[in-house]
């Protein structure tokens, strides 16, 4: 099977490239972008199977870049959003409910290699799930 293609969105020039390193390393084919907007337009160009999106972006938060996946993607495209805190109850709880995978910044490694190891090559999305 080849590699899983996951987009990484995420502003913060560090966290992103943590971000690719480590999932280089686990074996997927990884692309990046800094801005929501930016991501929408590499999702057309990448075709990813997973999209992990930081929630606070400087144009459009993770949000409204989980429902323009949603909307463009007849593939059952997974989504991961991570967050450091998401602008309150009623954000936390939408995005707890629409995205397959939330997580809290500092990341826990483990889980989120769980995540991406048990969603790798099912092509299906999954009820969301809190870690």
């Amino acid at each position: 099977m080849a590699a899983e293609r996951i987009l990484v969105i995420e502003d913060e020039a560090g966290a992103r490239e943590a971000l690719k390193s480590l999932l280089d390393e686990e074996g997927y084919t990884v692309a990046t972008a800094e801005t929501g907007l930016r991501g929408l337009e590499r999702l057309n160009e990448f075709h990813p199977d997973t999209v992990v999106c930081d929630f606070y972006l400087p144009d459009i938060d993770g949000l409204q870049v989980l429902r323009a996946v949603r909307s463009l993607s007849e593939s059952g495209i997974t989504v991961i959003v991570i967050t450091a805190g998401c602008g309150g109850e009623e954000a936390e709880s939408t995005l707890r409910r629409e995205a397959d995978f939330f997580f809290q910044k500092p990341l826990d490694l483990r889980r989120f290699r769980d995540v991406l190891q048990s969603s790798r090559g099912s092509g299906t999305s999954r009820p969301a799930l809190a870690v």
